[in-house]
């Protein structure tokens, strides 16, 4: 997995492969999908700044319809809920395009005449986040809802990465130094709530990759209500570790609060870290942290002596539904 990792601003640079023709965007924006394809869908919501809603269910809202857009993302192609989200989107009169390695999804799109825009296999839906951003950063120019600016900018950021490969990588990175903190340790991980999608994904990551715990709470909601609970349980001023993602956009308001509740709860938790991004932009920021966030998860993995592909637990949910 290591390498996949570090494959990630190639990733985000790779040509797509289109199947079809882009429509034209039209109304509300509607990106169906699950775990590491969801990701990318809030990630684009966040950078965007689109009317976008991530679907992470079987049932698309009621108020998407004729005149909406749709993209539906399934790196298998055989996810059961983006399936069924897609087939009502369809059913309701909504154009847009699919992101598929293949699947049902990819045969479903192409009866209906949809769009399918590929993504190369072989790689872990996670793994893959790099591969399914950029082919819905490119379906998304296809369609009209970016122009060539934003997509120029987006091909500025990911190129920019690379230089930050090697202050990234090793154990005697940055990231090491963060996983080391979370080892055998309960992360409460905040951010600003722009960039809920690049905190969330530290946490789906440390789920999945080190079959870890982690807590997510974005700012300022932290403030009106989970400051409050750092009472109990009392184990947590042995095992919790604060850590604060923080960009040079976040509202000004939320850095002074981040120092303020740092302060606050530093009796109530083992320790506190920040994760500065670094970046010409507010893109490129976003993207260094998730590679940040992305090693941190495999160096945790190391630190608990684990396999980042071990997914028994949802290979055992799998299974049982599948017979039922």
């Amino acid at each position: 997995m290591i390498e996949n990792i570090r494959k990630f601003p190639d990733m985000l640079l790779y040509e797509p492969e289109v199947i079809g023709e882009f429509g034209n965007y039209t109304g509300r924006i509607a990106i169906m999908g699950m775990g590491g394809s969801a990701a990318a869908g809030d990630f684009f919501a966040d950078w965007s700044g689109l009317d976008v809603r991530t679907v992470r269910h079987y049932d698309l809202p009621p108020f998407y319809g004729e005149g909406d857009t749709f993209v539906a993302i399934s790196y298998s192609g055989n996810t059961e809920e983006t399936l069924s989200a897609y087939s009502q989107a369809v059913e309701r009169g909504m154009k847009g395009f699919v992101i598929t390695t293949g699947g049902k999804l990819r045969e479903m799109a192409e009866a209906d005449g949809v769009p399918v825009v590929l993504v190369p296999e072989g790689y872990q839906p996670r793994e893959a986040f790099g591969f399914l951003l950029k082919a819905l950063v490119y379906g998304a120019k296809g369609m009209g809802m970016i122009d060539s600016v934003m997509y120029e900018s987006f091909i500025k950021a990911a190129e920019n990465l690379e230089r930050y490969r090697e202050e990234l990588d090793g154990m005697d990175s940055p990231t090491y130094e963060i996983a080391s903190h979370m080892y055998r340790r309960l992360p409460l991980i905040y951010s600003d709530g722009a960039i809920l999608s690049v905190v969330v994904r530290w946490k789906n990551q440390i789920n999945e990759n080190a079959n870890a715990f982690a807590h997510v709470m974005p700012f300022p909601e932290h403030n009106h209500n989970e400051i409050e609970g750092f009472d109990h349980p009392e184990f947590l001023d042995t095992r919790a570790w604060l850590i604060f993602l923080k960009t040079d956009y976040d509202h000004p308001r939320v850095k002074m609060r981040m120092e303020i509740v740092e302060d606050i709860l530093r009796d109530f938790v083992l320790g506190a870290s920040s994760v500065n991004a670094k970046g010409e932009s507010k893109l490129e920021q976003m993207l260094y942290l998730v590679w940040f966030g992305d090693f941190v998860s495999y160096w945790l993995t190391v630190e608990y002596g684990g396999d980042p592909y071990r997914i028994d637990r949802i290979k055992a949910l799998k299974g049982i539904l599948s017979r039922r």
